[in-house]
C-alpha cells in the first residue's frame, strides 16, 4: 500500500514538473510573438489608439465611437430584435455595428469628408 503512495507521489511530481516547463516554453513563445506582433505593428501602423499607445506607434490621430445603448438602438429598429437580444446577442451587436457604420460612412461622404471608417475590436 504504502508503495502504491510513494510511486502515486512520484508521478504527480513528474507531471507538475513536465507542466512547468511546459508553461514556461510556452511563456517565451508567447514573448517572441509580441515581439514579433510589435514589429508588425509598427510597420503596418495599423492598431486602434488604444493599442497603438502600448505599442508606441500614433503619427495619425483616431476619433473613436463606443455605442452605449447598442440593444436599445437594435429594438428601435425592429420589433423583431428583442427576443434574438436574449438568444444571439453577439449576432444582434455585429449588426447594429455594421449598419452604424454604413451610416456614418454615408454622413461622412455626404459632407464631403474623406474618411476611411473601420471598426475595431479591442
Amino acid at each position: 500500500m504504502e508503495t502504491i503512495g510513494l510511486v502515486l507521489v512520484i508521478a504527480g511530481l513528474a507531471v507538475l514538473a513536465a507542466a512547468i516547463v511546459a508553461l514556461v516554453r510556452l511563456r517565451r513563445e508567447l514573448a517572441a510573438a509580441e515581439a514579433q506582433a510589435d514589429e508588425l505593428a509598427e510597420l503596418m501602423n495599423a492598431f486602434p489608439p488604444e493599442l497603438a499607445g502600448r505599442f508606441g506607434i500614433g503619427a495619425r490621430h483616431v476619433i473613436t465611437v463606443e455605442l452605449l445603448n447598442l440593444f436599445e438602438l437594435a429594438h428601435k429598429e425592429s420589433v423583431v430584435t428583442r427576443p434574438f437580444t436574449a438568444l444571439t446577442p453577439r449576432l444582434l451587436r455585429d449588426v447594429v455595428h455594421r449598419r452604424l457604420v454604413g451610416k456614418v460612412r454615408q454622413s461622412l461622404d455626404a459632407s464631403g469628408v474623406k474618411a476611411d471608417v473601420r471598426l475595431h475590436r479591442v
